[in-house]
């Protein structure tokens, strides 16, 4: 009796937690479609094709699930180190590949561009010696790729390997992000914005999955 009366609560816990976590992805969803639809109503701006304007809360999402579930990894300071030193060089790439971050040329103020929930609000500046194009789910994404990288490298210089092979996917797939923000910002029907497959759109965010599935698994075995 007394360890059939032990055993109850742990039965009980695990569907507790999974309800939880149900509800909260729930209602994390229902507040992103909300944030959609009213700057949709506010802006009065129609959606050609619904995935688009909801691929960065994929990028969003599934980066902050796979950042709470990554393998703590213990390491000296000195890997720590070197590890964070990878991690910031990977980010920086991924940010020029990207079009976050660039060089400089006419100097103009900073200002906002009010783009739809997780393309915007966007950051745009323009210095004598860089410019930045801050696009929120961009910098998620960039990040989370960057920490999992930090997590690969601290657990071994093999995996590692793993690492690479992301920069080399993702620095191929993210330029169009940074030309489509150029292609709204120029106008619809700007040369540019017809330049731009929207097949690319599609791509950029099946290859950052990719990238962070095979970063999660590397990092998850090497830990």
């Amino acid at each position: 009796m007394a360890a059939s009366g032990l055993a109850r609560p742990s039965s009980v816990t695990v569907p507790v937690a999974r309800r939880t976590a149900v509800r909260a992805v729930g209602t994390l969803l229902a507040v992103e479609l909300l944030a959609v639809a009213l700057y949709l109503r506010v802006t009065n701006t129609g959606v050609l094709a619904p995935r688009y304007t909801l691929y960065p809360f994929v990028w969003i999402n599934v980066g902050v699930w796979v950042l709470l579930r990554r393998p703590a990894v213990a390491a000296a300071r000195r890997r720590r180190l070197l590890a964070g030193a990878v991690a910031v060089a990977y980010f920086l790439l991924l940010a020029v590949a990207g079009g976050l971050l660039g060089g400089g040329g006419m100097s103009m103020p900073a200002r906002i561009a009010w783009l739809s929930p997780g393309w915007g609000p966007a950051l745009l500046y323009t210095g004598d010696w860089v410019s930045l194009t801050v696009i929120p789910f961009e910098v998620v994404g960039y990040a989370v790729l960057a920490t999992l990288v930090y997590t690969v490298v601290l657990a071994g210089a093999r995996s590692a390997l793993a690492g690479l092979l992301g920069v080399a996917t993702c620095v191929g797939c993210l330029w169009p992000f940074g030309a489509a923000l150029l292609a709204v910002l120029g106008g619809v029907g700007s040369p540019l914005a017809t330049a731009v497959p929207g097949v690319a759109y599609d791509l950029s965010t099946a290859l950052f999955l990719l990238t962070v599935g095979m970063l999660y698994w590397a990092a998850g075995r090497a830990a």
